[in-house]
Formats: C-alpha cells, structure tokens, sequence
C-alpha cells in the first residue's frame, strides 16, 4: 500500500499534464457536461488510499492530528451547506464533490510532510520535469501536425486553436483550452526560474538552500558544472512554450510570478538581467517560430502578418507594426482567395487580423454581470445563489444565452454562488495559506511567486476540474 501511495505522488506530474484528453464523456443536460478526466481519477483514487492509510494510523486521533484547525474547512462547509439553496443542484453537489476531494488531499499530503524523504523527492522531480518537457514536446508536435493539414482529432487541438483562427495554430496540449495548457506550465516555470536565480559555483551552496533534488537528481560531482545550464536551458524551454500557447492569462501570470519571486529571492543583479534575457530570447524564439507556422499554414497570411499577429493580440491591440488601419476582422468562415494561375487550390483566409476584442469583452461583460446579479438584494449579496448556481443565474438574468455559460472569473464566481461570507472565508483560506509558505524559508520565494500566477489566472477563468494543479501542486510543493 505504502509503495502505491508513493507511485501515485510520482505520477501526479504526468496526471495533471493529461487533464483532459483522454476524457471520459458520461453524458450532459442543459446546464453541464458530465465528464471525468485522469486528474479527477487520480484525485479519488489518492483520496480513497489516503483515508485508509490515515484511519489506519491515528483510529480515534484522526480528527485532531490529522484534519487540524477548523479555520481551513470553514469554507468547503459553507460551500457545501450553500447546495441547499442553489440554483443548480445537480452542479453544486458535483461540484462541492470536487472541492472536498481536493481539501481532503491536501490535509493527507500535509500529514505527509515529515515522511517524503530526500529518495522520494529525486524521484518526483524526474516526473515532475519530465512530464513538463514531454508536453512541450507535444505542443510542438500538435502545431507542425495542424499546418500539415492533419485532422483534429489526431492532433487534439481545440476548434479555436487550429491555424484558421490566426494564421497560426495555438496548442493546447492535453488540456482542453490553451489557458489551461499555459496554466499547467507555470509551476515548472517558477520553479526552475527559482533553482536557476538560487545558481552558484558552490555544490555546497546548493544542497544547503536544498536545490541539490531539483536539478534532475543528478549526482553531486557534477552539479557544480551544468548547475546553471541545465536550470537556465529549461527555463527557456518551458517559456517557449508558454509562448507558444498563445494564452494571454497564463503569460500575464507568468509575469507576475516572477517579479514576485525576483522580489522575495533577491538573487544577485547579474542573475536577474540573465532571466529576463531568457524571458526575451524565449518570447523572440517564439515569436518568430509563429511567424514561420503562419508562412507554412494554408493561408494567405505571411511571416510578418503571423509577428503582427501576436503582438497586437498579446498587448490588446496596442501594438501594431503593420501601421495604418487594421484589417477587419473575418466574418468566423474562411473564405477562398483569387486563385493564382496554375495553383492547385484556393488559398484560405485566416478569421482574426490580430487583437480578438471578444475574448476581452466577454470576460469583463461576464464577471460584471456576476457583481450586478450579486449586488441585487440582501440574500444573494449575503449568501449567494448556492455553488453550482452561477450560470443558471446568468441566464435567469438575461445575461447568457445558455445555462451552461461560466463566469470565466473564478473570484466574481465564488461572490455570486457564496456571497460576501464565501468570498471572505476563501480570503481566509488564502491568507492561512501563505502564513504556511512562508514558514518554509528556503522555499518561501518559490510558492508565494507560484500562488501570485496562479492568483492572476483566475481572472481568466472559473471552475476547477480542468485545472486541479492550483490546488495539489502547492499543496506538494510546501512539504518540501
């Protein structure tokens, strides 16, 4: 059992990477989808070892050693008494589910803090990275496929991430959206970044600051020689792919992340011009190799349309190198071109010249409207519409045209559906959290940065089945 437990831990890295192909569909009605994903199986089954393991060692001291201070399920309980008036029953309860499953895995992974030794942690960080670089890989992979004209569902990019949009194909990965793929980046990204502004000539400077684990469990002799190589090459791999994602919430948060953690490491300032150069190299990689995917891709769209692309979309249409007026935007078909004498087919259009107004505007009109919905009387602005009952709100209200819209902001959600008594004890969630990191001194710079990104990614979206490394990544990452 004991050995299961460990290889669960080991494969949670990988898990999260596939967090949504291969899905498992169950079904939907009006308001939802009904789907499982590895991550969530991987959740109850931890959860299901951890219960048995936990009741087996502490009998009738469960509750006190174990589940610790009431101040941390203050708000999985009001969430989960918040189902009793919620608009949407059926999610709220499923959706309670997940959040339960998820405390419950971190109370066991905290109780585990002081059983991970320095063999499992060599372990880990092999999967943790490996897994990180294998989806870059893929994510590579799915954009040569894409302009090569192969099927979506070889590929497994999603409707809007194919070349038509842009010119370009954006990856997703394994996940369903490329946010979500740009979110799971973010924890290899803070840290290296970390690991690699913490470099020194010194072996024994590294293993005391304990990184000596985190550059791929390689032997102490050689450490010294590729310490800042190997963390600094990583660095622009995962960056690169970011990049490449296209996904302008997960590289905002990027950048948060790591002023934060430029702030509390305070590496020398050589180190520091280093990472940003990284960060530029990485984003000038990029940028031209989306410029070549759009010269290679069907479309009439050129090298520099695919460049002008991604600056005026990445800095909300201010940038815009084409000068004068912008094309319009496409009517959401692609549309044949004059053919050229002698072509053998006709050239397509991509649908989007550049900034995507849209995405912007429906996350703002959507987390707007939670607030006005939230704000209309006393009960609702006290208590919420009960978890689960945000899109069925909206749609009440005239605000979305389906049910099963979302809110697309994970803190105008949890306002409507808990009101200001869930919005406050999720505050107290957080600022307990980061009394808990920042006890852990080595490390202290590493997980405030990473809670910071990920703080800011929801702002781009809600909900958390299709991102559970929010949560479990942290979780892990304090016991170190």
């Amino acid at each position: 059992m004991k050995k299961l437990y460990k290889y669960l831990l080991y494969i949670l890295p990988l898990a999260l990477i596939f967090s949504y192909f291969p899905v498992i569909s169950l079904g939907s009605n009006e308001t939802m989808n009904f789907e499982l994903s590895l991550p969530l199986l991987w959740l109850v089954v931890f959860d299901v070892i951890s219960l048995v393991m936990v009741c087996k060692k502490y009998r009738k001291e469960l509750f006190t050693k174990v589940f610790g201070s009431v101040l941390w399920w203050l708000f999985p309980l009001f969430a989960l008494v918040s189902v009793c008036w919620s608009l949407n029953v059926t999610r709220g309860i499923l959706t309670v589910g997940v959040m339960w499953a998820l405390f419950f895995a971190v109370v066991f992974l905290w109780d585990l803090r002081k059983n991970l030794d320095d063999k499992f942690w060599k372990v880990f960080w092999r999967w943790f990275f490996g897994s990180a670089l294998f989806a870059c890989l893929w994510c590579v992979v799915q954009c040569i496929l894409d302009v090569s004209g192969v099927s979506q569902e070889a590929s497994l990019l999603c409707d809007g991430c194919v070349y038509q949009m842009f010119g370009f194909p954006h990856p997703n990965g394994f996940a369903i959206e490329p946010q979500f793929m740009g979110n799971l980046l973010l924890a290899p990204i803070m840290v290296v970044a970390t690991i690699f502004c913490q470099s020194s000539s010194r072996v024994a400077v590294a293993h005391r600051h304990g990184y000596g684990a985190l550059i791929l469990a390689l032997p102490r002799s050689v450490i010294s020689q590729i310490w800042q190589k190997t963390s600094g090459l990583l660095l622009f791999v995962f960056l690169s792919t970011l990049f490449l994602t296209f996904s302008r919430g997960a590289i905002y948060a990027c950048v948060v992340g790591l002023v934060v953690m430029l702030i509390f490491v305070r590496p020398k300032l050589k180190q520091i011009f280093i990472t940003l150069g990284i960060f530029a190299a990485a984003f000038l990689f990029t940028l031209n190799l989306q410029g070549v995917l759009t010269a290679s891709s069907p479309t009439s769209d050129t090298y520099v349309d695919g460049v002008a692309k991604v600056l005026n979309h990445l800095s909300l249409g201010i940038i815009d190198v084409r000068g004068g007026e912008k094309v319009p935007e496409g009517s959401g078909e692609t549309t044949p071109v004059e053919p050229v004498e002698n072509s053998e087919a006709p050239v397509e259009n991509s649908i989007y010249s550049g900034y995507v107004e849209e995405s912007t505007d429906t996350r703002v009109r959507l987390a707007s409207a939670a607030i006005e919905i939230w704000h209309q009387d006393f009960k609702t602005a006290l208590v919420g519409v009960g978890v689960g009952g945000a899109g069925q709100a909206l749609y009440n209200n005239g605000f979305s045209p389906a049910p099963k819209e979302i809110v697309q902001n994970e803190y105008a959600e949890i306002l409507l559906e808990t009101g200001v008594i869930g919005i406050s004890l999720f505050a107290l969630i957080v600022i307990l959290a980061i009394r808990v990191m920042l006890k852990n001194r080595k490390f202290a710079g590493l997980l405030i940065a990473l809670l910071a990104a990920y703080g800011v990614t929801l702002l781009f979206f809600s909900g958390l089945p299709n991102a559970l490394n929010i949560v479990l990544i942290p979780a892990l990452l304090v016991l170190l």
